[in-house]
């Protein structure tokens, strides 16, 4: 796992969260269970935003500047970073336990070249409920074979970067909004 502080500063986060807000958003799709995508709410329940092309362009120039570091720290090839998705989880918002990629268990072939995933959170994650912070909605890693669990705290601007194959998810959001960036790094097929 890599691990940034405040890869986006403060205002930055600010500025993105806004942005989302202002956005058409809909139901995130989920993925590998056919060769499109289907609403599975059972499975990811998420509001994907879509951005000005203008913040697009510079949240996918930011994340290519940082490429040769995850290469680096990671020793894998990757070339490439996919389209970033900007996301928005409100109460009860939730990821069930997956993995991103580079795994026999992701059967499509668009994934099949993902070696490292990238979250980005834009705001705090606080229990106690503060504002514009949110409770639930943590990003644990499992173990599948000793069941060992990591649950990594979301604070405003940290960059988490980890191999696709790893389980992850995204606990329910119990209050509060919860703002983040995902994206994957790949490799040329």
């Amino acid at each position: 796992m890599h691990v940034v502080e405040e890869f986006f500063d403060r205002s930055t986060c600010r500025r993105l969260i806004e942005e989302i807000r202002r956005g058409e958003t809909s139901a995130a799709l989920t993925y590998g269970k056919g060769v499109s995508g289907v609403i599975d709410e059972r499975t990811r329940k998420v509001f994907r935003a879509a951005v000005s092309s203008a913040l697009m362009t510079e949240v996918t120039t930011r994340l290519v500047a940082y490429l040769p570091r995850l290469r680096d720290h990671f020793d894998l090839p990757v070339s490439t970073i996919e389209e970033p998705q900007f996301l928005w989880y409100r109460p009860g918002s939730f990821f069930v336990a997956h993995q991103d990629g580079n795994t026999k268990m992701i059967q499509l072939e668009s994934d099949r070249l993902r070696r490292i995933s990238l979250s980005v959170f834009l705001n705090q994650q606080d229990e106690a409920g503060s504002a514009n912070c949110y409770s639930g909605g943590s990003l644990v890693f499992t173990d599948r074979m000793t069941g060992e669990r990591r649950e990594v705290q979301g604070e405003t601007g940290k960059l988490v970067a980890f191999r696709s194959e790893l389980t992850h998810e995204v606990t329910p959001i119990e209050s509060g909004d919860r703002f983040a960036i995902v994206t994957w790094c790949r490799i040329v097929g």
